[in-house]
C-alpha cells in the first residue's frame, strides 16, 4: 500500500467514525428542535441540510418528499426543485406565477417573552393558516424560522396576485390563540415580498433565471416592506 493509498484509508476511516457519532448524537436529540434550529440557519448549504436529514432518519429520503418536522410543509429544496419545473411549465401556458416570501412581523417577541415552546406553537398555526388560505394548485413552504415562501401557480391576471397575498396576510394577522399554563391571546403581522413572473420573462430568459433568482427577487421586496413600516405588501415583475 502505498502512502497515498494508505492516507485516503485512514480519512475514510476517521469520516465513518466521525458520521457514526453525529448520527448518534442526531438520533439522540429532540428532532423537533433540531429540525427547526437545521433550517433558521442560513450558514448551511443544501448539501449540508440534506446531511442532516440522512443523519436523522437513517436513509435517504427524494427531496420531492423532505418535509419540515414541525410544521409539515415543505422545505427549500423540495420547494425549489418544485418551482423549477413550474417555471420550465410556462413555456407553455398563459397563466402568471408568483412567488411570496413572507416573514413573520413580531415573532421574536413572541419566543423571548413567552418561550420556544409557545413560539413553535405560532407557528404551526400559523402554517395552518397559510395552507388553508391557499389554492390546490399553490405551493407551500417554511423556508425557515420565521419565514416562508409561497408559490402562486395558474393565476389569471396580476391583479389576482395581490388579492391573494392581502388574503395570506389577513390570515396571519388574527388574533393567535395559545396553550400554556394560562391561555394567551397573541398577534402577528407579516412583511409580504412578491415577484411575479409573467410568461413572456419565463420564455425569454429561462436559461438565465431560475427559481432561486426568483425567491430572491421576492426576498428583497420583503426587505423593503420592511423598511416601509412592515405588515405590508411589497410587489415587484420580473
Amino acid at each position: 500500500m502505498t502512502d497515498r493509498q494508505a492516507k485516503s484509508q485512514l480519512v475514510a476511516e476517521q469520516f465513518k467514525t466521525l458520521f457514526a457519532q453525529m448520527q448518534k448524537l442526531a438520533q439522540e436529540a429532540d428532532h423537533q428542535e433540531l429540525v427547526a434550529q437545521i433550517h433558521s440557519d442560513a450558514q448551511l448549504t443544501h448539501l449540508q441540510r440534506h446531511i442532516f436529514q440522512e443523519l436523522l432518519y437513517d436513509q435517504p429520503s427524494p427531496s420531492a418528499t423532505l418535509r419540515d418536522e414541525l410544521t409539515g410543509l415543505l422545505i427549500r429544496s423540495s420547494l425549489i426543485e418544485s418551482l423549477d419545473l413550474a417555471l420550465r411549465g410556462l413555456q407553455s401556458s398563459n397563466a402568471i406565477l408568483a412567488v411570496c416570501f413572507i416573514d413573520l412581523d413580531g415573532f421574536k417577541e413572541i419566543n423571548d417573552q413567552h418561550g420556544h415552546a409557545l413560539g413553535d406553537q405560532a407557528l404551526c398555526l400559523v402554517s395552518a393558516r397559510l395552507q388553508n388560505s391557499i389554492r390546490s394548485d399553490d405551493l407551500l413552504c417554511r423556508w425557515g424560522g420565521d419565514e416562508f415562501v409561497v408559490v402562486l401557480q395558474n393565476v389569471d391576471r396580476p391583479e389576482s396576485v395581490e388579492n391573494l397575498a392581502n388574503r395570506l396576510l389577513t390570515a396571519i394577522s388574527h388574533p393567535l390563540r395559545l396553550s400554556a399554563d394560562e391561555p394567551l391571546t397573541l398577534f402577528l403581522g407579516a412583511s409580504i415580498g412578491v415577484s411575479i413572473v409573467m410568461p413572456a420573462t419565463s420564455m425569454a430568459s429561462q436559461e438565465k433565471v431560475d427559481a432561486l433568482t426568483f425567491i430572491e427577487r421576492a426576498d428583497q421586496a420583503m426587505y423593503n416592506a420592511k423598511k416601509a413600516g412592515k405588515n405590508r405588501i411589497e410587489i415587484t415583475t420580473s
